[in-house]
């Protein structure tokens, strides 16, 4: 089952989709008989039946007045999840290219988590803004593990019993930012503030809930900046797996329904490229995951108005 937002930025309602159309979930559940039917996705997998509920929505989906996807903006599935946390360097391939350009390849002991504020979640096809503070935009595909029941100190074997679903995301980063190119100081790193930025991760297109999936089996990731193959690797190359990476966060925090988790990316970021080759304005970045689906973004230079003019 596909789970989607749709609607202005800031105001989208959940949806279910069936192949090229959306039913509203909110209708859905009203006509399934739910108790409480949400119009927001995050609200709506806080609901322990969430599961039951969404094939109960799908089954009444003909009793309703369907949207065309193609005539609606679609937003990332969970628009604001009450966490954003990503696994740094979190591939075997993206740590060996780190490696060969700084001289050092250390495999991790435990996972590295960061995160990224949720005000930089954006939608499948909206603009990546490219804010004038940088000269060093970078892309990163990356698989999201939409978290569908509280967790806290979950065992890995438990994990899948804790997850809703994958999507696709573009992990984006400002990297002179990012490492505090401005800095004297060698220990100083901003990776929150360089990866927060509006607009720095687009998500979707969908949450394709777990049991679309063969859990364990590999899904091929790529991305593509103006139709050229950046990226191109599958979920094997993840260093730390999803187990691993759930399980760890949770013994540090509470996972609710609706946090995010991005996963890792491959080799083939911009940074390492030789000479690097980072985003600019007017680029069209495409990532994909397997059944997961396709994002798409271009990106935009941000506007700002000079002090003379404000």
């Amino acid at each position: 089952m596909r789970l989607v937002s749709y609607g202005l930025f800031g105001s989208e309602r959940a949806a279910v989709q069936i192949d090229d159309l959306l039913f509203d979930l909110e209708q859905a559940m009203r006509a399934a008989g739910a108790d409480r039917p949400v119009s927001d996705s995050r609200l709506f997998l806080e609901q322990a039946s969430w599961r039951s509920l969404l094939d109960r929505a799908a089954t009444v989906s003909n009793q309703l007045t369907p949207l065309a996807i193609s005539n609606v903006r679609l937003g990332a599935p969970i628009p604001v999840p009450r966490t954003l946390i990503i696994a740094g360097a979190n591939t075997k391939s993206h740590i060996a290219e780190a490696g060969a350009v700084l001289g050092e390849t250390v495999a991790p002991r435990e996972p590295m988590l960061l995160a990224k504020a949720t005000s930089s979640i954006c939608g499948p096809k909206d603009d990546i803004v490219l804010p004038p503070e940088t000269q060093k935009l970078d892309y990163e595909v990356e698989l999201g593990v939409i978290i569908g029941r509280r967790a806290r100190r979950i065992k890995e074997k438990d994990v899948k019993d804790h997850v809703a679903g994958f999507t696709v995301i573009n992990e984006v980063s400002a990297r002179d930012i990012q490492l505090a190119e401005h800095e004297k100081n060698p220990f100083f790193r901003v990776h929150y503030i360089g990866k927060s930025f509006d607009t720095f991760c687009p998500t979707g297109p969908a949450l394709v809930t777990i049991d679309e999936f063969t859990w364990g089996k590999p899904l091929r990731m790529a991305t593509y900046v103006n139709g050229e193959t950046r990226q191109q690797s599958d979920t094997s190359d993840l260093y730390f797996g999803i187990e691993e990476l759930v399980s760890y966060a949770s013994r540090s925090m509470t996972l609710f329904p609706g946090d995010v988790i991005a996963t890792g990316s491959p080799a083939g970021v911009a940074f390492f490229m030789k000479p690097p080759r980072f985003l600019q304005g007017g680029d069209l970045v495409r990532c994909e995951i397997e059944s997961v689906g396709i994002i798409e973004n271009r990106v935009r230079a941000e506007q700002v108005l000079s002090k003379a003019n404000t």
